[in-house]
């Protein structure tokens, strides 16, 4: 699978983390990008703010859960997710409560399919 990469130069982020954060994403196995970015939507469909700990507790929850070489690899597919429209981005990040993460900076990412009361 090869995705054309699509550098933000007014990004926060360095168009060299970008390019890593891109290929990471294309090294990951095709299971657990599909798997993953299902979990992002399930993620999603809950909750009106999400970061990449809600969509690893998604995968857990499955009980068999894919993996994949390197955990890059999500921000790549939360990224996509975003060009997708099924997440926006914001300017908010928090740190990981998982401890295998060690408080990890995540992005705060607002949902598109978050509907309160369903």
């Amino acid at each position: 699978m090869t995705l054309q990469y699509q550098f933000d130069y007014d990004s926060k982020l360095p168009v060299s983390a970008q390019a890593g954060r891109q290929q990471s994403y294309e090294n990951s196995k095709e299971e657990w990008r599909c798997i993953f970015e299902a979990c992002i939507l399930a993620a999603a469909r809950k909750k009106f703010e999400i970061v990449s700990d809600d969509v690893l507790a998604e995968v857990e929850a499955l009980g068999h859960s894919p993996t994949t070489h390197n955990l890059a690899a999500i921000g790549g597919a939360m990224h996509r997710a975003s060009k997708m429209g099924i997440l926006r981005g914001t300017d908010r990040v928090r740190r990981s409560e998982r401890p295998e993460k060690h408080g990890n900076r995540q992005n705060i990412w607002e949902s598109n399919y978050y509907r309160s009361g369903k």
